[in-house]
């Protein structure tokens, strides 16, 4: 198996990933980052140009393959889901050229507990988003065979009423009637608290209640499958003038020793 991220400011998001994952997968895969920095000065790299090279640096000091999305074109398409969408499908084009099963996380999902290959079912495993009644695939985390999988309708773009995966509606609605899909359960941002599971990692959990960006004791992080901690908004696509994620080294230490 594949297991793939797309990067676009931060390196040490790829070292708790990779790490994590080799604690935790117990099976074989490849881990490749899909390197989605800006060589120019940017709202996700808060204007620093030397993310992308610290990028590579990280993915070579720990042989970690990288691939990098030209993204130039960027400098003129500021919004962030259009962005995102364009990097989801140059991931697609590469992912229809090497069929596989691919996992994909995004870039700061780490995994907190053993995962196994029975843990992913199907020909496929999704998030599903639903906009006004209108069903698409979260980009974050999902599970595709794209072996068994028809990727002919996948288009990760937006739609006027939705974010990154809009487009993905036709597929899914194509997909109901010939694919086995799982769906991902999982505690969504602000909507879940202390009293909704329990984390063997008290440290981990002590890191999500002290949270600065919860609110109404609701937690800000996300969980999935309670596998996968997601930190969320580690793009930038709040568009922070600064960067907040001075923390990240303490949460390298909790989730890899």
């Amino acid at each position: 198996m594949k297991i793939i991220t797309s990067v676009v400011n931060n390196p040490i998001f790829i070292e708790i990933q990779y790490f994590t994952l080799k604690k935790h997968i117990q099976f074989d895969f490849e881990f490749i980052v899909f390197n989605d920095a800006k060589s120019f000065s940017d709202f996700t790299n808060y204007n620093d140009i030397t993310i992308k090279s610290q990028i590579e640096n990280i993915c070579i000091k720990n042989n970690i393959r990288y691939i990098n999305i030209p993204n130039e074109h960027h400098k003129a398409k500021q919004n962030a889901s259009f962005r995102t969408a364009e990097a989801m499908n140059f991931i697609l084009n590469y992912q229809k050229k090497n069929p596989d099963k691919y996992l994909l996380l995004d870039s700061d999902m780490f995994l907190i507990n053993d995962l196994y290959i029975n843990d992913l079912k199907g020909d496929c495993a999704i998030v599903l988003q639903n906009r006004d009644n209108y069903q698409y695939i979260w980009n974050g985390l999902y599970y595709f065979d794209t072996i068994k999988l028809n990727m002919e309708l996948m288009n990760w773009h937006c739609t006027l009423n939705t974010d990154t995966g809009g487009c993905m509606n036709k597929w899914f609605i194509d997909a109901k009637g010939k694919n086995n899909i799982m769906y991902i359960n999982h505690l969504s941002s602000l909507n879940w608290n202390n009293d909704d599971i329990e984390l063997d990692n008290e440290k981990l959990r002590d890191f999500i209640k002290n949270d600065k960006r919860n609110k109404n004791e609701k937690f800000y992080s996300e969980l999935y499958l309670n596998k996968f901690f997601h930190y969320r908004g580690g793009g930038n696509w709040k568009r922070d003038t600064t960067n907040e994620y001075n923390n990240l080294l303490y949460l390298k230490e909790i989730l890899v020793g």
